[in-house]
């Protein structure tokens, strides 16, 4: 059963206990790179739910161009699994908006409304919660 919470303007999907999709795990922080992240999957569930928002950021970007999100397998570990953006034209996520995956990913609970619309501010669009764009869109 999966219900929601609210934050700010922003609805986030809570599991069924309650809990808040939230930052990895303290103090270990996660960067993205040319293979995405890259981790153990017990640090990424929180990651999954935060690209999906960027990935509609960056549809936005786009004039609302289709941005996948990939779950890669790897040829090590079993745990050892990682996520990628994919561009509308199907390569890697332009690496002008890894920065922004890097601190949407790691931002506290807390903090991820105003990460989402740091995001929106710096790349000029509105985002869900009516941040960002020219002026900052808030009112």
């Amino acid at each position: 059963h999966i219900h929601t919470t609210t934050i700010g303007a922003r609805t986030l999907l809570c599991s069924a206990a309650g809990r808040m999709i939230g930052p990895p795990h303290p103090g270990v922080p996660l960067a993205y790179g040319t293979a995405g992240f890259r981790a153990r999957a017990d640090l990424l569930d929180s990651t999954f739910f935060r690209m999906g928002a960027l990935a509609v950021l960056r549809s936005r970007s786009r004039g609302g161009l289709a941005v996948g999100l990939m779950v890669t397998a790897s040829h090590n570990a079993e745990p050892d699994n990682g996520i990628k953006l994919v561009d509308p034209d199907g390569g890697m996520l332009d690496v002008s908006w890894e920065p922004h995956a890097s601190a949407v990913a790691n931002a506290a609970d807390a903090d991820l409304a105003a990460a989402l619309d740091a995001v929106a501010d710096a790349v000029g669009v509105v985002s869900a919660s009516g941040g960002g764009g020219p002026g900052g869109g808030r009112g």
